[in-house]
């Protein structure tokens, strides 16, 4: 039997000037776009290989965004419309929405490992809760059992206190979060050249516009 458990790939459209603005220190707009298309897309075939329920990709910016459909169409997950408010208003919105067990993960760690996501479903299946750390003190996916508002609310979302601020929420709250591996997410130009190394499509783009040479 096939798991009923969904994962959201929480994304942006890819637009230019409106995503990955911190990486405009060493490229252009639109390349900086076409960046976040990428790690959308590796983040995408990543989740369909390797999670064994329905992946659907919940997005803002811009409903009929043509890059967003060609992939909904290629990899056969539906495009989801985020709610409005703050990340945490997202991200609790979406959990009710499609109910309990469910996982959303970012798009910022392309690398992460199919054991890893094998990992979040089978705790999921079995009735925890987990979420997986970036170096950064935030977090790129986050997988609950149950409803637990209190970690969405009153966030510093994008900033180094979010882990350990879900970490004392969740204590707060009574809830168990496993901890999955940390990994490197991509915000600054340098966690991108760290993650590039990892992703083949990305070091493909920085050496063809010649943005970075990847050992």
């Amino acid at each position: 039997m096939s798991s009923t458990i969904p994962l959201l790939l929480f994304a942006k459209a890819p637009i230019a000037g409106k995503v990955k603005t911190r990486l405009q220190t060493h490229c252009s707009a639109q390349q900086a776009a076409d960046i976040a298309a990428i790690l959308l897309q590796t983040s995408l075939e990543k989740a369909c290989q390797s999670w064994p329920g329905d992946v659907f990709i919940s997005t803002w910016l811009e409903r009929e965004n043509s890059f967003l459909i060609e992939l909904s169409e290629r990899f056969g997950a539906t495009v989801l419309w985020q709610s409005d408010g703050d990340l945490g208003d997202k991200m609790l919105a979406s959990f009710e929405q499609h109910g309990y067990p469910m996982a959303i993960m970012g798009t910022d760690a392309p690398h992460i490992k199919a054991d890893t996501l094998s990992r979040m479903h089978e705790l999921l299946e079995s009735g925890q809760s987990a979420i997986g750390p970036s170096f950064d003190g935030g977090y790129y996916i986050i997988g609950l059992s149950q409803s637990t508002p209190l970690l969405f609310s009153d966030m510093p979302w994008g900033t180094s206190q979010v882990l350990e601020l879900t970490r004392v929420k969740a204590k707060k709250a009574g809830l168990r979060l496993h901890e999955l591996d940390a990994l490197q997410d991509v915000d600054e130009w340098q966690d991108l050249l760290q993650v590039a190394v990892q992703v083949p499509e990305l070091a493909e783009y920085l050496s063809q516009h010649k943005l970075a040479v990847l050992d």
